[in-house]
């Protein structure tokens, strides 16, 4: 998902690069983006050429360089109500209203592939200010609880489900119930936030069905090693209407749930890092399967890993130590930052050797999803 970046100081060097635009899915229109209002609520304006000086302006570097800042999109509420296009400046807004209501339509592929570098990907689906802390408190949970556990609470804003898992306490009909769950978020009929509850429950077994679909031996063995399916299966999507789509399907190792993604809602990068996936590549975790890269981090090093499309992180996933593939030799020198024999901690990387702790290059990726169950002390 992208991010967006800082607003840089106004110093009069910014250059304009474009403007926001918001395609209504409540009003099925294209609008232009004036601003927040205070209830949290997106402020937009008719999408014309009339308004387009009160549309927030972008600068080359996807910077909202308004009185907005970095925070952008997570300060409003309803985030997957709108679906957010950075237009150049130059597009005269009636074609641009025209191009992203037709975008919208199933038929009109070219038309998405077209406006597809112009999406703005909101990070969060939740805003923390909409969180019923007050259930979350009835189950012993705080809102530092959750910040200081491995960014937990980032993850839930996130749409996934915590990094950990808490012991949960709370009131039923059998009276107060103790369990170990991981924890999310969801918006019920009224668009109120709550909690969700993900017990640990017992691993899936051999012919079980998920949502019409039966796992088989070789499914759970690919779930165990690397979290996910690797490739797309039909499921149910819905239990009223019988609806089936393609879904991406992964195992938490903490909980041991069963997620599931419809692959339409897949956003497939044709970059990760600074490694550019081939064609070949591209296609390959757009079908679900573990694809291997080599890429340099911040801090001057390389590491070789692997990548897949996971429902449970409902995005693509690192999966270090639980990758089952590497580079070969012959893709690793076809790579321009393979040409660096001799960096330090690259010979373990490159063999395939689980990452050392001190060696990961992000906080997140390097702990994301480990395979024993980590849960933390009632709060």
């Amino acid at each position: 998902m992208n991010d967006v970046n800082p607003a840089p100081e106004s110093n009069g060097a910014t250059q304009e690069h474009g403007y926001l635009m918001a395609y209504d899915k409540k009003e099925q229109r294209a609008k232009g983006v004036k601003g927040i209002a205070a209830n949290g609520e997106l402020e937009t304006l008719d999408a014309n050429e009339e308004n387009k000086s009160q549309f927030i302006k972008v600068d080359q570097h996807g910077n909202f360089f308004t009185n907005f800042g970095k925070n952008f999109l997570a300060q409003y509420n309803n985030p997957t109500r709108y679906s957010l296009y950075n237009m150049p400046k130059d597009t005269p807004v009636e074609e641009a209203r025209k191009s992203i209501e037709a975008a919208q339509l199933p038929e009109n592929e070219a038309v998405r592939r077209e406006l597809a570098p112009t999406r703005v990907y909101n990070n969060h689906r939740f805003n923390e200010r909409e969180v019923n802390w007050e259930q979350a408190a009835r189950y012993g949970i705080t809102p530092d609880g959750l910040k200081n556990s491995k960014d937990s609470l980032e993850r839930m804003l996130q749409g996934k489900t915590s990094a950990v898992a808490f012991r949960v306490a709370k009131d039923s009909e059998l009276g107060r119930e103790n369990g170990d769950a991981k924890l999310s978020l969801f918006r019920d009929e009224n668009g109120a936030v709550k909690f969700d509850i993900h017990y640990i429950r017992q691993s899936p077994k051999i012919g079980e069905d998920y949502r019409g679909y039966t796992l088989t031996e070789d499914d759970l063995k690919k779930m165990e090693q690397t979290g996910n399916l690797g490739k797309a299966v039909d499921v149910v999507i819905d239990y009223r209407t019988k609806e089936t789509k393609p879904c991406y399907l992964s195992k938490d190792p903490v909980t041991n749930e069963v997620f599931h993604m419809p692959v339409e809602q897949a956003r497939v990068p044709r970059k990760v890092k600074d490694y550019t996936l081939s064609k070949q590549e591209y296609e390959a975790v757009g079908r679900g399967e573990e694809v291997p890269i080599r890429f340099k981090s911040g801090n001057g090093k390389y590491y070789t890993t692997s990548i897949q499309m996971s429902a449970a992180e409902r995005g693509i996933e690192f999966l270090w130590e639980r990758s089952s593939k590497k580079l070969e030799e012959g893709q690793k020198q076809d790579q321009s930052q393979a040409n660096n024999p001799g960096q330090p901690g690259e010979q373990a990387l490159v063999t395939g050797k689980p990452l050392k702790k001190e060696e990961a290059p992000q906080q997140e990726e390097k702990k994301a999803r480990s395979r024993k169950p980590s849960i933390t002390p009632k709060m």
